[in-house]
């Protein structure tokens, strides 16, 4: 049986209309946390060449912000299920480190 946490948030504007949402899944495995942030495109002034959605600046910050605070609280939550699956937590914040640790 595998453990999986499942974190989610949602981003807000000045005026509490959500603008996003966060997800991470966490399996205790010494991976760095992935977030998927989903929105903001109810706002969307226009696109970058590459496509990426061009956001009204403040929703931009706003959701960066947001970002940075959803990534210390699952790197914090991934670190507890590490120690519970006796995985050396430090792994965590290196990027491909458990693939190095456990020779993948």
């Amino acid at each position: 049986m595998e453990k999986v946490l499942v974190l989610k948030d949602e981003v807000k504007d000045s005026n509490n209309n959500k603008i996003a949402e966060m997800t991470t899944y966490l399996r205790g495995d010494g991976s760095t946390p992935v977030v998927q942030t989903i929105g903001g495109m109810d706002k969307v002034i226009g696109f970058n060449d590459n496509g990426s959605a061009i956001l009204a600046k403040h929703d931009d910050e706003t959701i960066k912000a947001a970002q940075q605070q959803f990534m210390a609280a699952a790197i914090k939550e991934q670190k507890k299920l590490c120690i519970e699956n006796g995985v050396d937590p430090e792994l965590v914040n290196i990027i491909n480190a458990e693939k190095k640790e456990n020779n993948e």
